[in-house]
């Protein structure tokens, strides 16, 4: 996507999430951002990239394909986008991608990008974590 896109830098933003055991991923092919570019019904050469991705426990990738997100957010041209439901909307609207009209939603600008993902990631865990057992 850009020179910069290396793994290095994927490391780098995922080792914040390091104590959280949610598991992230790298996709130096483009294979799965093409795929949830499909899942989401975004244009098929359209690879989704810069993007952070909720699945509920139980979700699976079969051969009918990725299922939809639950949550998903993701960088572009300076702010943070976000289907629709992932955290509320936030500035200026008309920076919402021509191809993501009516179905994404600006939630922050990029520099905030840890802390809006700490917006989901922390309740999401909690949501889905499974009971402690008392001792």
């Amino acid at each position: 996507m850009l020179d910069s896109d290396e793994r290095p830098a994927a490391d780098e933003i995922s080792a914040m999430f390091a104590d959280v055991p949610v598991p992230q991923f790298w996709d130096g092919n483009k294979l799965l951002g093409l795929e949830v570019s499909r899942s989401f019904g975004i244009e098929p050469d359209r690879a989704a990239w810069d993007i952070y991705l909720w699945y509920p426990p139980g979700a699976e990738w079969t051969d009918a394909g990725l299922p939809r997100a639950e949550k998903a957010i993701a960088q572009s041209m300076g702010v943070v986008i976000g289907v629709k439901g992932s955290l509320p909307p936030k500035g200026d609207q008309s920076d919402v991608p021509e191809w993501g009209k009516g179905y994404v939603d600006v939630v922050g600008e990029q520099p905030k990008l840890g802390e809006l993902i700490s917006e989901i990631a922390v309740p999401y865990v909690e949501k889905y974590a499974a009971p402690k057992s008392l001792p």
